[in-house]
Protein backbone atom coordinates (compact mmCIF):
# COMPACT_ATOMS: atom_id res chain seq x y z
CA UNK A 1 0.00 0.00 0.00
CA UNK A 2 1.23 3.48 -0.88
CA UNK A 3 -0.10 6.92 -0.05
CA UNK A 4 0.29 10.18 -1.94
CA UNK A 5 -0.65 13.73 -0.99
CA UNK A 6 -2.31 15.54 -3.90
CA UNK A 7 -3.31 19.18 -4.40
CA UNK A 8 -5.91 19.37 -7.13
CA UNK A 9 -7.17 22.49 -8.88
CA UNK A 10 -10.97 22.78 -8.78
CA UNK A 11 -12.21 25.97 -10.41
CA UNK A 12 -10.90 28.84 -8.31
CA UNK A 13 -9.99 26.51 -5.44
CA UNK A 14 -7.24 24.02 -4.67
CA UNK A 15 -8.18 20.89 -2.78
CA UNK A 16 -5.90 18.82 -0.54
CA UNK A 17 -6.42 15.07 -0.82
CA UNK A 18 -4.75 11.79 0.09
CA UNK A 19 -4.65 8.93 -2.41
CA UNK A 20 -4.09 5.37 -1.18
CA UNK A 21 -3.27 2.69 -3.75
CA UNK A 22 -2.79 -1.08 -3.38
CA UNK A 23 0.40 -2.85 -4.38
CA UNK A 24 -1.05 -4.10 -7.66
CA UNK A 25 -3.21 -2.33 -10.21
CA UNK A 26 -6.48 -1.23 -8.59
CA UNK A 27 -9.71 -2.48 -10.12
CA UNK A 28 -11.66 0.54 -8.94
CA UNK A 29 -11.56 3.77 -6.95
CA UNK A 30 -13.48 4.69 -3.80
CA UNK A 31 -13.87 8.35 -2.94
CA UNK A 32 -15.01 9.09 0.60
CA UNK A 33 -16.64 12.40 1.47
CA UNK A 34 -16.83 13.66 5.02
CA UNK A 35 -19.45 15.78 6.68
CA UNK A 36 -18.60 19.18 8.09
CA UNK A 37 -16.83 19.88 11.34
CA UNK A 38 -13.54 20.90 12.88
CA UNK A 39 -12.60 17.29 13.58
CA UNK A 40 -12.21 16.64 9.83
CA UNK A 41 -8.66 16.75 8.49
CA UNK A 42 -7.97 15.26 5.06
CA UNK A 43 -11.35 13.68 5.08
CA UNK A 44 -12.53 12.33 8.42
CA UNK A 45 -11.86 9.57 10.91
CA UNK A 46 -13.94 7.12 8.89
CA UNK A 47 -12.21 8.13 5.66
CA UNK A 48 -8.86 7.33 7.22
CA UNK A 49 -10.09 3.98 8.55
CA UNK A 50 -11.30 3.00 5.08
CA UNK A 51 -7.98 3.57 3.29
CA UNK A 52 -6.00 0.52 4.46
CA UNK A 53 -8.98 -1.83 4.31
CA UNK A 54 -9.86 -0.82 0.75
CA UNK A 55 -6.25 -1.19 -0.39
CA UNK A 56 -6.30 -4.76 0.94
CA UNK A 57 -9.27 -5.35 -1.39
CA UNK A 58 -7.35 -4.10 -4.42
CA UNK A 59 -9.12 -0.74 -4.48
CA UNK A 60 -7.65 2.73 -4.61
CA UNK A 61 -9.07 5.23 -2.13
CA UNK A 62 -9.06 9.01 -2.12
CA UNK A 63 -10.22 11.36 0.63
CA UNK A 64 -10.18 15.13 0.61
CA UNK A 65 -10.70 18.35 2.50
CA UNK A 66 -13.25 20.70 1.00
CA UNK A 67 -11.91 24.12 0.04
CA UNK A 68 -11.42 26.25 3.14
CA UNK A 69 -11.39 23.22 5.45
CA UNK A 70 -8.42 21.41 7.01
CA UNK A 71 -5.41 21.47 4.69
CA UNK A 72 -7.29 22.98 1.73
CA UNK A 73 -6.82 26.76 1.35
CA UNK A 74 -9.73 29.14 0.90
CA UNK A 75 -12.70 30.48 2.83
CA UNK A 76 -16.13 29.01 3.59
CA UNK A 77 -18.60 31.88 4.08
CA UNK A 78 -21.58 29.59 4.76
CA UNK A 79 -22.52 25.90 4.71
CA UNK A 80 -25.83 25.33 2.93
CA UNK A 81 -27.08 21.77 3.07
CA UNK A 82 -29.25 22.21 -0.02
CA UNK A 83 -26.40 23.58 -2.15
CA UNK A 84 -23.44 21.21 -2.63
CA UNK A 85 -22.39 22.52 -6.04
CA UNK A 86 -18.98 23.80 -4.94
CA UNK A 87 -18.16 20.65 -2.94
CA UNK A 88 -19.38 18.48 -5.81
CA UNK A 89 -17.12 20.33 -8.25
CA UNK A 90 -14.18 19.80 -5.91
CA UNK A 91 -14.94 16.09 -5.50
CA UNK A 92 -15.26 15.66 -9.28
CA UNK A 93 -11.94 17.40 -9.84
CA UNK A 94 -10.16 15.12 -7.35
CA UNK A 95 -11.88 12.03 -8.72
CA UNK A 96 -11.02 12.99 -12.30
CA UNK A 97 -7.36 13.51 -11.44
CA UNK A 98 -7.17 10.14 -9.66
CA UNK A 99 -9.02 8.06 -12.25
CA UNK A 100 -6.96 9.59 -15.08
CA UNK A 101 -3.70 8.91 -13.25
CA UNK A 102 -4.63 5.31 -12.42
CA UNK A 103 -6.36 4.52 -15.71
CA UNK A 104 -9.47 3.34 -13.84
CA UNK A 105 -12.96 4.63 -14.63
CA UNK A 106 -15.20 2.72 -12.20
CA UNK A 107 -15.74 4.25 -8.78
CA UNK A 108 -17.93 4.06 -5.69
CA UNK A 109 -18.72 6.98 -3.40
CA UNK A 110 -18.99 6.79 0.40
CA UNK A 111 -20.39 9.88 2.10
CA UNK A 112 -21.42 10.88 5.61
CA UNK A 113 -24.08 13.49 6.43
CA UNK A 114 -23.29 16.55 4.25
CA UNK A 115 -20.83 14.33 2.39
CA UNK A 116 -23.64 11.95 1.45
CA UNK A 117 -25.35 14.83 -0.35
CA UNK A 118 -22.12 15.42 -2.26
CA UNK A 119 -21.81 11.68 -2.92
CA UNK A 120 -25.30 11.48 -4.42
CA UNK A 121 -24.44 14.35 -6.78
CA UNK A 122 -21.74 12.09 -8.29
CA UNK A 123 -24.03 9.12 -8.96
CA UNK A 124 -25.02 10.58 -12.35
CA UNK A 125 -21.48 9.97 -13.63
CA UNK A 126 -21.44 6.91 -15.96
CA UNK A 127 -18.44 5.50 -14.10
CA UNK A 128 -20.25 5.39 -10.76
CA UNK A 129 -21.13 1.86 -9.61
CA UNK A 130 -22.76 2.81 -6.35
CA UNK A 131 -23.07 5.05 -3.31
CA UNK A 132 -22.96 4.16 0.37
CA UNK A 133 -24.48 7.04 2.31
CA UNK A 134 -24.36 7.36 6.09
CA UNK A 135 -26.79 9.66 7.93
CA UNK A 136 -28.17 11.11 4.71
CA UNK A 137 -30.31 14.25 5.19
CA UNK A 138 -33.33 13.38 3.02
CA UNK A 139 -35.12 16.66 3.81
CA UNK A 140 -33.81 20.15 3.13
CA UNK A 141 -33.77 22.74 5.87
CA UNK A 142 -36.82 24.98 6.02
CA UNK A 143 -36.67 28.39 4.38
CA UNK A 144 -36.28 30.16 7.73
CA UNK A 145 -33.20 28.09 8.57
CA UNK A 146 -31.70 28.91 5.17
CA UNK A 147 -32.23 32.64 5.66
CA UNK A 148 -30.82 32.48 9.17
CA UNK A 149 -27.68 30.73 7.99
CA UNK A 150 -27.21 33.12 5.07
CA UNK A 151 -27.59 36.46 6.87
CA UNK A 152 -27.50 35.54 10.56
CA UNK A 153 -30.47 34.71 12.76
CA UNK A 154 -30.01 37.82 14.91
CA UNK A 155 -30.14 40.01 11.82
CA UNK A 156 -33.41 38.38 10.71
CA UNK A 157 -35.06 38.85 14.11
CA UNK A 158 -33.87 42.47 14.38
CA UNK A 159 -35.31 43.26 10.98
CA UNK A 160 -38.68 41.67 11.82
CA UNK A 161 -38.92 43.43 15.20
CA UNK A 162 -38.35 46.79 13.54
CA UNK A 163 -41.44 46.44 11.31
CA UNK A 164 -44.87 46.27 12.94
CA UNK A 165 -46.50 44.58 9.94
CA UNK A 166 -43.82 41.94 9.81
CA UNK A 167 -44.20 41.27 13.51
CA UNK A 168 -47.86 40.38 12.97
CA UNK A 169 -46.90 38.04 10.13
CA UNK A 170 -43.84 36.58 11.80
CA UNK A 171 -45.35 33.53 13.50
CA UNK A 172 -47.34 32.10 10.55
CA UNK A 173 -44.50 33.03 8.19
CA UNK A 174 -41.98 31.26 10.37
CA UNK A 175 -44.17 28.15 10.48
CA UNK A 176 -44.50 28.22 6.70
CA UNK A 177 -40.77 28.70 6.16
CA UNK A 178 -40.03 25.97 8.69
CA UNK A 179 -41.63 23.23 6.58
CA UNK A 180 -38.91 20.87 5.37
CA UNK A 181 -39.15 19.72 1.78
CA UNK A 182 -37.69 16.61 0.08
CA UNK A 183 -34.20 17.25 -1.29
CA UNK A 184 -34.23 17.11 -5.08
CA UNK A 185 -30.58 16.05 -5.14
CA UNK A 186 -31.32 13.01 -2.99
CA UNK A 187 -34.39 11.82 -4.87
CA UNK A 188 -32.80 12.60 -8.24
CA UNK A 189 -30.09 10.01 -7.58
CA UNK A 190 -32.76 7.29 -7.85
CA UNK A 191 -32.87 7.98 -11.60
CA UNK A 192 -29.54 6.16 -11.87
CA UNK A 193 -30.47 2.96 -10.04
CA UNK A 194 -30.31 1.17 -13.38
CA UNK A 195 -26.53 0.92 -12.99
CA UNK A 196 -25.62 2.17 -9.51
CA UNK A 197 -26.56 0.59 -6.17
CA UNK A 198 -27.49 3.08 -3.45
CA UNK A 199 -27.58 2.28 0.26
CA UNK A 200 -28.66 4.58 3.10
CA UNK A 201 -27.36 3.72 6.56
CA UNK A 202 -28.64 5.18 9.82
CA UNK A 203 -27.53 4.41 13.34
CA UNK A 204 -28.88 4.36 16.86
CA UNK A 205 -30.28 7.72 17.96
CA UNK A 206 -31.63 8.02 14.40
CA UNK A 207 -32.88 11.58 14.90
CA UNK A 208 -29.23 12.66 15.14
CA UNK A 209 -28.64 10.98 11.77
CA UNK A 210 -31.40 13.01 10.05
CA UNK A 211 -33.77 10.02 10.05
CA UNK A 212 -37.44 10.61 10.81
CA UNK A 213 -40.88 9.31 9.95
CA UNK A 214 -41.26 12.13 7.43
CA UNK A 215 -37.94 11.25 5.75
CA UNK A 216 -38.99 7.62 5.49
CA UNK A 217 -42.33 8.57 3.95
CA UNK A 218 -40.56 10.72 1.36
CA UNK A 219 -38.29 7.82 0.39
CA UNK A 220 -41.20 5.38 0.14
CA UNK A 221 -43.16 7.78 -2.07
CA UNK A 222 -40.16 8.29 -4.34
CA UNK A 223 -39.42 4.57 -4.65
CA UNK A 224 -43.00 3.76 -5.63
CA UNK A 225 -42.33 5.66 -8.86
CA UNK A 226 -39.15 3.65 -9.56
CA UNK A 227 -39.50 0.48 -11.71
CA UNK A 228 -39.27 -2.68 -9.55
CA UNK A 229 -36.10 -3.93 -11.26
CA UNK A 230 -34.37 -0.70 -10.29
CA UNK A 231 -35.99 -0.38 -6.87
CA UNK A 232 -34.15 -3.47 -5.67
CA UNK A 233 -30.88 -1.60 -6.07
CA UNK A 234 -31.77 0.66 -3.16
CA UNK A 235 -31.51 -0.39 0.47
CA UNK A 236 -32.12 1.42 3.73
CA UNK A 237 -30.53 -0.21 6.76
CA UNK A 238 -30.64 0.69 10.45
CA UNK A 239 -27.51 -0.14 12.45
CA UNK A 240 -27.12 -0.77 16.17
CA UNK A 241 -24.13 1.57 16.40
CA UNK A 242 -24.28 5.28 16.06
CA UNK A 243 -25.08 7.98 15.53
CA UNK A 244 -23.17 7.62 12.28
CA UNK A 245 -22.97 11.39 11.83
CA UNK A 246 -20.52 11.37 14.77
CA UNK A 247 -18.43 8.36 13.78
CA UNK A 248 -15.31 9.93 15.31
CA UNK A 249 -16.89 9.76 18.80
CA UNK A 250 -17.87 6.07 18.65
CA UNK A 251 -15.96 3.46 20.68
CA UNK A 252 -13.53 1.28 18.66
CA UNK A 253 -15.84 -1.75 18.59
CA UNK A 254 -18.69 0.33 17.17
CA UNK A 255 -16.43 1.83 14.52
CA UNK A 256 -15.47 -1.69 13.47
CA UNK A 257 -19.12 -2.69 13.27
CA UNK A 258 -19.90 0.22 10.96
CA UNK A 259 -16.87 -0.48 8.75
CA UNK A 260 -17.85 -4.14 8.54
CA UNK A 261 -21.14 -3.01 7.01
CA UNK A 262 -19.72 -0.39 4.65
CA UNK A 263 -16.94 -2.48 3.12
CA UNK A 264 -19.12 -5.38 1.84
CA UNK A 265 -21.51 -2.83 0.35
CA UNK A 266 -18.60 -1.34 -1.59
CA UNK A 267 -17.62 -4.82 -2.78
CA UNK A 268 -21.18 -5.54 -3.92
CA UNK A 269 -21.36 -2.27 -5.83
CA UNK A 270 -18.27 -3.15 -7.85
CA UNK A 271 -19.42 -6.70 -8.38
CA UNK A 272 -22.90 -5.70 -9.62
CA UNK A 273 -25.49 -5.56 -6.81
CA UNK A 274 -25.53 -9.16 -5.60
CA UNK A 275 -28.79 -11.09 -5.33
CA UNK A 276 -31.55 -9.44 -7.38
CA UNK A 277 -34.14 -12.16 -6.92
CA UNK A 278 -36.32 -9.88 -4.74
CA UNK A 279 -36.41 -6.20 -3.82
CA UNK A 280 -34.79 -5.22 -0.54
CA UNK A 281 -37.47 -3.58 1.62
CA UNK A 282 -36.97 -0.47 3.69
CA UNK A 283 -36.08 -1.21 7.28
CA UNK A 284 -38.96 -1.04 9.75
CA UNK A 285 -39.55 2.28 11.44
Amino acid sequence: MKQFLLFVEAGDDHVASVLTVPEGNPHGVVISLAGTGRHNMIGSTMCAHLSERLAARGLAHVRLDYAGVGDSPGLVPTWLLHDVRAASQQARAVLGAVTDALGVSRFVVVGTCYGSRVALSLVSDPGCCGAVCLATPVLDQGGFARVSRSVGERTVFSYVRSHAALRRLADPLRRSLGVRQPAAGVLGAFDHLDRAAITFLYGSLPQEDHYSRRAREVLEEALVRVPPERRMRFELRMLQSGPLSRFHTLPPEDKEEVLNVVLPLVDEAFEGVGDESAPKPLAPT
